[in-house]
């Protein structure tokens, strides 16, 4: 009898590893991480794609968000939801598209990652939680080209140039101000690859840049950047003044070739003017603004806890404001519970739950005082027992009375009531009693 025992327990281990690795294995899962470009310039964009499949399906969204990469911007674009074929067989996958723009002149590697995804075993339904670790890709740098300013390179597909002047251009003496503005919108960057312009210094005009402002837009698809710099021209001599055009060059990678846009310059003709104090007035006026401007820029470089100082005083007001907001909610919330609280605990209902809760204890001297105070709630002709049962015509609760009265006779301080049947008798009184209703509330359900 012994042998054909543990033959038993060998078929059935023998079967439950067969179902372990037939029916109810892993499902096999990997990533790629693949991308468009191997060997980039300095801001050039590379298209990005991480993968995550499996040979079952994900019972849970997969979620990597965006990637750090040191030396380089990554922008997130989107998640695509894709099959796979490898030698017959399917795959269910996640794709994760960036762009990334390298910004110093060295390699840069795309960082290995640790994902948690949730798929089922194969021939199963319920989602197994497991830990994936993606594979690290190195893309590498090509060398400014030969005689190129490494200050104003920069790289687009495409981009336009527009100049803008504020101020009379006809009619200029000494001591004006003339403000010139050039914008630049490229396609296939980040603002913070647009180099800033270096102006060019004009004898007998004195400058002063003004702030910057930049722009970053991102569709689904693509993105593009845009630059706006200023300079303010303060004439302080008289006669013919050239203020020279400007060009930008830029390396547009789908077409392999450089190209240049240039805005053209003015030539004015600087009147004179006997009021040289205003000169010292306007130029200590702009030498104050520009510093302004330059603390301005400064204070919006400093990190704090990885934000700028005017992402990080944003984000304190806006938590202080839902703080508030929230804070103002809860204590609204509180006094109406409080309120209801103190109506509900003056209510029928309330009156009828502390009598069920005494029953519980078979003390009469608990029972008894519950039992006509929710007698005293009913609105009845008097607060009775009799008058209950000629309220409710109940020939149980008839019964029910005697009995209570019988075991008040005696010399006990046990009370048993018929809960059931008071909740019976309630019920029916509150039908046929209009002026008693139910308080129906949430903090008693």
């Amino acid at each position: 009898m012994v042998v054909p025992y543990f033959r038993n327990i060998i078929i059935i281990l023998v079967f439950n590893l067969i179902v372990q690795l037939g029916w109810a294995q892993q499902a096999s899962i990997f990533s790629q991480v693949t991308v468009n470009k191997n060997n980039v310039y300095v801001g050039e964009a590379v298209e990005v794609t991480i993968g995550i499949y499996t040979s079952t399906w994900f019972t849970q969204g997969v979620d990597i968000g965006n990637i750090s990469i040191n030396g380089a911007f990554s922008v997130y674009f989107r998640s695509v939801s894709t099959v796979k074929k490898i030698k017959g067989k399917s795959y269910a996958g996640v794709q994760f598209i960036y762009n990334v723009f390298p910004f110093e002149n060295q390699d840069i590697i795309i960082p290995s990652l640790n994902v948690q995804i949730e798929t089922p075993m194969v021939g199963g339904y319920k989602g197994v939680k497991r830990q994936l670790k993606t594979k690290e890709k190195t893309i590498k740098i090509k060398p400014y080209p030969p005689g190129i300013d490494k200050s104003t390179w920069m790289v687009t597909n495409n981009m336009t140039v527009n100049e803008q002047w504020l101020g009379n251009i006809k009619a200029i003496k000494v001591g004006d101000v003339l403000e010139r503005k050039i914008t630049r919108r490229a396609n296939g960057t980040v603002s913070e690859l647009l180099p800033p312009i270096i102006w060019d210094s004009i004898p007998n005009i004195s400058l002063y840049p003004s702030q910057s402002t930049l722009s970053t837009n991102k569709s689904k698809t693509a993105i593009s950047a845009s630059r706006t710099d200023g300079v303010r021209y303060l004439f302080e001599e008289e006669g013919e003044i050239i203020i020279p055009d400007m060009g930008f060059l830029w390396w547009s990678s789908y077409r392999k070739r450089f190209y240049k846009k240039t805005v053209k310059g003015l030539t004015v003709n600087v009147l004179p003017n006997p009021d040289l104090e205003m000169l010292r007035t306007v130029k200590a006026e702009l030498s104050m603004n520009t510093q302004e401007d330059n603390q301005k820029a400064e204070s919006e470089d400093i990190l704090i806890l990885g934000f700028t100082l005017k992402q990080f005083l944003i984000g304190v007001i806006s938590i202080s404001l839902i703080v508030f907001v929230l804070t103002k909610t809860l204590i609204k919330v509180v006094t109406q519970i409080k309120r209801k609280n103190k109506v509900y605990k003056k209510s029928e209902a309330y009156a009828f739950k502390r009598f069920r809760i005494a029953t519980h204890s078979q003390n009469r001297k608990t029972i008894i005082p519950q039992l006509y105070k929710w007698l005293d709630q009913l609105h009845l002709d008097e607060p009775t027992l009799k008058a209950v049962f000629l309220k409710s015509k109940d020939a149980k609760l008839l019964i029910e009375i005697k009995n209570i009265e019988e075991q008040l006779r005696k010399d006990d301080s046990s009370l048993i009531i018929n809960y059931k049947l008071w909740a019976k008798v309630r019920k029916d009184i509150l039908k046929g009693n209009k002026k008693t209703t139910l308080i129906n509330t949430w903090i008693n359900p």
